[in-house]
């Protein structure tokens, strides 16, 4: 077997189609197809990338986090039955940040590393002074390991300020999608460099790419990412992600499925890297992958 290029993916989403089953009829457009474990990790491996770190995120359209779980058995059976193809794999889960799903049993499980909080387009007056920390929140945090972090997903800035203000300062965040999913106000909104400045305060706080939600512009997300290399630091930043199978669509319409399969998408990040590290003189391998050991460990 040739060498094969290491990646690691600090977000993507695998259920199958029993999981799309659980909803279908529920939601107000068409379901995406199943996207297992098994044919994700094929598809890398037989275009020869070696998939070595992955993580397993919420999705929002589940109910639970049931399908994360089950990925951990699908890839304990692969390499059980081809350890030389499927060995070096390291997969991680992120489950739904739910009171009441977290539970002390779902989240002691040794490969869950964090929790979900999925808001979309919400626009920050939706979140209440309490919405996040009310008691049964407060004992959610109570129940997240030190090494465990809340991943906070809000297409804008301020949603994501709000939220980010609600979560208590000894718990690690990631905040999803570089922070912002409205590039044309550009990395200078005021918003968005308050979030920057929040996030440098508390010094436990992690943005994730792959960043195309941002924009489909690697250069427009450069601008994005190096505004947080800047202020929040270059270990503060992750950019190696595929979040497929890019479900959804652009401001423009465009579904992101057409412009987006996993060869492409890690062209995507890699440009962003690049553009970056241009911008900020800081190593390309420590903007794509730098702080995982320090989110998977």
């Amino acid at each position: 077997m040739l060498p094969l290029t290491k990646r690691i993916d600090s977000h993507v989403h695998f259920y199958t189609a029993n999981d799309l089953h659980r909803v279908a009829g529920l939601l107000p457009y068409t379901l995406p197809a199943p996207h297992p474990l098994t044919d994700y990790l094929d598809a890398l491996i037989d275009t020869g990338v070696g998939p070595t770190l992955i993580n397993n995120v919420h999705l929002s359209i589940l109910p639970d986090s049931e399908n994360v779980f089950a990925s951990f058995d699908e890839l304990t059976k692969l390499q059980a039955h081809n350890p030389r193809r499927y060995g070096n794999i390291r997969l991680f889960g992120t489950i739904k940040a739910d009171p009441d799903y977290a539970t002390q049993a779902r989240l002691a499980h040794p490969q869950i590393i964090g929790a979900r909080i999925v808001l979309h387009d919400a626009p920050p007056q939706s979140v209440s002074k309490a919405r996040f920390s009310d008691a049964s929140w407060s004992g959610f945090y109570a129940r997240l390991s030190p090494h465990q972090h809340v991943h906070v997903y809000a297409q804008e800035a301020e949603t994501n300020l709000r939220v980010l203000r609600q979560i208590p300062e000894s718990v690690r965040v990631i905040i999803d999608h570089l922070g912002s999913c409205h590039s044309e106000r550009g990395p200078a909104e005021p918003a968005y460099m308050a979030l920057l400045d929040e996030a440098k305060r508390r010094g436990n706080v992690w943005f994730k790419g792959p960043g195309y939600r941002t924009s489909v512009s690697a250069e427009e997300v450069a601008c994005f990412a190096s505004q947080i290399v800047r202020i929040v630091g270059a270990d503060r930043i992750l950019l190696e992600a595929s979040d497929a199978p890019h479900v959804g669509a652009g401001n423009n319409g465009v579904p992101y499925s057409s412009q987006f399969d996993l060869p492409r998408v890690f062209d995507f990040v890699d440009a962003v890297a690049k553009q970056t590290s241009s911008h900020t003189q800081v190593p390309l391998d420590q903007l794509l992958r730098g702080a995982a050991d320090q989110l998977a460990s």
